[in-house]
This record gives structure tokens, C-alpha cells and sequence, in this order.
């Protein structure tokens, strides 16, 4: 057994639950188990309380979240954990690619109902327990704009492309400094909601949950919906796609309306970009041009919302 399935096993085994019964679940900062009618996260970190701060700041998450209820939490040799109860239903990202447009179009909405409802909890009541920057960047305008520089200088972008970049950053942290922040999921994906007869049940993991501009979770919300196959990349000759892609484009445009919106939307997907481009110069898998994120920030870099243009007409 691992640490963490040791730790797990005692956990049920203060439960009442066989571990052996226990089935491995997905998760990338927390060991997450699924026993019968019963979740358990463990940290793979030592000595952190994201998984504390979490159950706190869900105390004060509407109904409609769906969040499950909290059992008992603790701390082993350092290690937070805590079990809950099992919410039925799978991962939106199990059964994504088989649902029609039309339960699409019905999930999109739902997790936008939620997430407005999510970004409603007053910030002064959880400000003490939540990040202020999202998991993917340290949010500092000076670094942001070195790492732009840094892909100029190599040749990666020309000189145009690097100032359309820059100067899209720039606006963005104008923006930043002048609107009312809310309490955002901070990372909205197909694995962290999860569907049930029919209806989004339960929007899950909150540990990444930031005072932030609710613009990043329509972010994430848009990469959910339309980026996967790119489909708004360009005028799909599938009626059927073109017309889910439009029924979403309706969907997120209250949500980008003020130019004041398009911006910060334009620059959470820049350092959303960015930061994956990192983790490919870290570890490069084939050539340049197959790398998403590379890809991604050049069509970005033409100064018009490159392939997010059709969705910020």
C-alpha cells in the first residue's frame, strides 16, 4: 500500500467502511476515493489546509451548488483530509462527447445559473479562506509581460504579434484594478461537475475558489463549452455543430458585452495560454506547432480576439 491508501484505509476503517470496497477516483492535488455513499479526499500535501479552507468557505455556498455534505475532516502525519457525502451521478467529462446538443445547450445554462450564484456569496465572509490569483498564474503584471518578451526575443511571435500580446495584458490589468471582484470557482471543467438524470447536479472542488472578476470563470466556462474541438475556430460545415456553436455564442454574450468585459476575458485566456506553453518549454512533446497552447497564444496575437473573434462580435 501507498501512503495514501494507507491513510484512507484508516480513515474508513474509522468509518466503518472496507477499503477494499473503496474505488480510486480522479485527482490531481488530493487522493480521491469513492466508497458507497461516501467521497473521501486526502492532500498529497503536507502540512496544507486547502482542503480545511475549502470545507469552511462551503458552508456558505448556495443550494444550488450542489455541494456535498461535509462528514468529518482531520489531519494525519500532516496530511488534511476529509469525507463527505457521495453525490450520484458521473463526470461531465465522461459522457460530454455522447450528450445531444440540446443537453449541451441545457448544461452550459445550468452551470452558468450556478456559477452566477456561486459568484453572489458575499466576499467579505470568505475573503480570510480564498486565493486572490488563479491556480495557473501568479497574476503579476511585470512577469506576465517578461514571459511575452521572453517569446519575441526567441522569435517565437514577431514584433507585431508581441506588442498585440503585450498590449492586451496591459488593458488587462487596467481592468483588474478598477472592478468589484466576486467569489469565483476558479476552475470550471467537465471533471469537476457532475451530471444526473439528466441535469448538472453538483458543481465540485472549490479548493482553487479565488477573488477574482467573475470574467474567469466565464473563461473557463467558454473553454468548457467550445474550445475542446475548436469549433469556433471556424464556420463548421455540420449544421448540427454550427448550431450548437451559435446557440452558445447567445449563451456568453450578456456575459461580454462591455468592452471592459472583453478584456479581461481576452487576458485570462492569454495567461491561461501562457502558463500551458510553460509546462510544454518545461517538457516539449513533438514540434512547436503542434503545441496547443503555442498555437492558441499566435492566433491570440493578432490583436482582434484571434479564434475567440466570433464569440466577441
Amino acid at each position: 500500500m501507498e501512503q495514501y491508501e494507507k491513510m484512507a484505509a484508516e480513515i474508513f476503517r474509522r468509518h466503518g467502511l472496507s477499503f477494499e470496497s473503496a474505488e480510486r477516483a480522479g485527482g490531481w492535488t488530493n487522493a480521491v476515493w469513492l466508497n458507497g455513499d461516501f467521497a473521501l479526499r486526502v492532500s498529497k500535501q503536507i502540512n496544507n489546509d486547502i482542503i480545511r479552507r475549502e470545507a469552511e468557505r462551503s458552508k456558505l455556498l448556495p443550494l444550488s451548488v450542489g455541494y456535498p455534505r461535509n462528514i468529518a475532516a482531520g489531519v494525519i502525519d500532516g496530511y488534511e483530509w476529509a469525507l463527505s457525502e457521495r453525490v450520484q451521478g458521473v463526470s461531465l467529462n465522461s459522457i460530454w462527447n455522447d450528450l445531444s446538443r440540446v443537453h449541451k445547450v441545457k448544461a452550459v445554462k445550468q452551470i452558468l445559473d450556478i456559477t452566477e450564484d456561486v459568484h453572489s456569496v458575499s466576499v467579505s465572509a470568505v475573503k480570510h479562506i480564498t486565493l486572490t490569483s488563479a491556480w495557473y498564474n501568479s497574476f503579476d503584471r511585470d512577469s506576465s509581460v517578461a514571459d511575452i518578451e521572453r517569446y519575441t526575443a526567441k522569435g517565437w511571435f514577431t514584433a507585431q504579434q508581441g506588442k498585440n500580446l503585450y498590449d492586451a495584458l496591459v488593458r488587462f490589468y487596467d481592468c483588474i484594478a478598477c472592478v468589484t471582484p466576486v467569489l469565483c470557482h476558479g476552475d470550471i471543467t467537465p471533471d469537476n461537475i457532475l451530471w444526473h438524470d439528466g441535469n448538472v447536479v453538483s458543481l465540485l472542488d472549490f479548493e482553487h475558489a479565488v477573488i477574482a472578476p467573475g470574467q474567469l470563470d466565464i473563461h473557463s466556462l467558454v473553454n468548457l463549452a467550445l474550445i475542446p474541438c475548436d469549433v469556433i475556430l471556424l464556420n463548421h460545415e455540420n449544421h448540427e455543430i454550427q448550431a450548437y456553436v451559435d446557440e452558445m455564442i447567445r449563451l456568453f454574450k450578456p456575459f461580454l458585452y462591455e468592452q471592459r468585459d472583453k478584456d479581461l476575458f481576452i487576458g485570462y485566456n492569454i495567461l491561461f495560454r501562457q502558463r500551458f506553453f510553460e509546462f510544454w518549454l518545461a517538457d516539449p512533446n513533438g514540434s512547436m506547432e503542434m503545441c496547443d497552447a503555442y498555437q492558441k497564444l499566435l492566433s491570440l496575437s493578432d490583436g482582434n480576439g484571434g479564434y475567440l473573434l466570433k464569440i466577441l462580435r
